[in-house]
């Protein structure tokens, strides 16, 4: 009985990898990367229509193209969890799309923050100072802060060089190249004082010694009166969601922060008016000041 249970589990989730497949495949034909035969792609759109109703009508080219890269980076990670469950927990991505994919996704982050600054005046005044973008990969939330706030300067810094190769060339075609600086380094090694009105320290994808460390670091960074946010990744409701999110997080080197932990956190070096605010889909912010 527990065998016939598990293979209608293992049926079922297979219908949605599937499903997401369909999805990476239609897009994929919607771009023009690849043709189908008539009836195989009459049974794809089918399978589309059922998953989403109206299927890919309304998609510009740019966010099919987003859409696909999310398809190809889940369908990757999948792939390497079943092949490599022995490996090593690290962050190890080096394909150019995907690495932009999950760049494109932390520009939210910046929309999140200036929608909390409605209401707090001193975290508005730090986001037209200087901004310390801790992991910024790709740069694009560093280019998302320079467009929303014309008078911010932005430093990122990162150690996963494929990262910042395209980073610096995606600053360098912008308009907000001379506001934008990118930096090869480990922010558990920054030794600035007093030198940023904000900092950003995504700590999902930090193990937790390393996000410790980096909290350290960046509490003297930071200006008087200068304001600390750190993402915390929000798991599904559900068990099993949360429980993948943990594995996913794990393996690529980083940490399952839950808000009250991280509260202490920033509480215990001195920051003060710290809270967990809401982010964009699936992130927490959690803030703390510097007095």
């Amino acid at each position: 009985m527990r065998f016939a249970a598990l293979q209608a589990e293992l049926r079922r989730m297979g219908d949605t990898t599937r499903g997401l497949a369909a999805l990476g495949a239609a897009l994929r034909l919607r771009l023009g990367k690849v043709t189908a035969h008539p009836e195989v792609e009459a049974h794809l759109a089918d399978a589309v229509s059922v998953l989403l109703p109206g299927g890919l009508n309304g998609l510009n080219e740019a966010q099919a193209v987003a859409a696909l890269n999310l398809v190809a980076f889940a369908l990757e990670e999948a792939r390497d969890l079943f092949e490599r469950p022995d490996r090593p927990p690290a962050w190890e991505v080096r394909d150019p799309a995907m690495l932009q994919a999950q760049g494109q996704a932390s520009r939210a982050i910046m929309g999140g923050l200036v929608a909390l600054s409605a209401e707090r005046p001193a975290l508005a005044a730090a986001l037209d100072g200087r901004l310390l973008d801790v992991g910024t990969g790709v740069a694009a939330l560093a280019l998302e802060a320079a467009t929303q706030r014309p008078s911010l300067s932005v430093v990122g810094i990162d150690i996963w060089e494929p990262a910042l190769a395209i980073g610096r060339a995606n600053v360098a075609t912008s308009p907000h190249a001379a506001r934008i600086a990118l930096r090869l380094q480990d922010v558990t090694g920054l030794d600035e004082v007093a030198a940023y009105t904000l900092a950003w320290l995504p700590a999902p994808f930090l193990n937790r010694a390393v996000a410790e460390a980096a909290l350290d670091r960046l509490v003297v960074a930071l200006e008087p009166g200068g304001y600390l946010a750190v993402g915390l990744y929000l798991p599904p409701a559900d068990a099993f969601g949360a429980a993948l999110a943990a594995l996913r997080l794990t393996r690529n080197g980083g940490h399952l922060w839950q808000n009250l932990e991280m509260e202490r956190e920033l509480s215990a070096r001195g920051l003060s008016a710290v809270e967990t605010c809401p982010g964009p889909p699936s992130v927490t912010f959690v803030l703390g000041r510097r007095m």
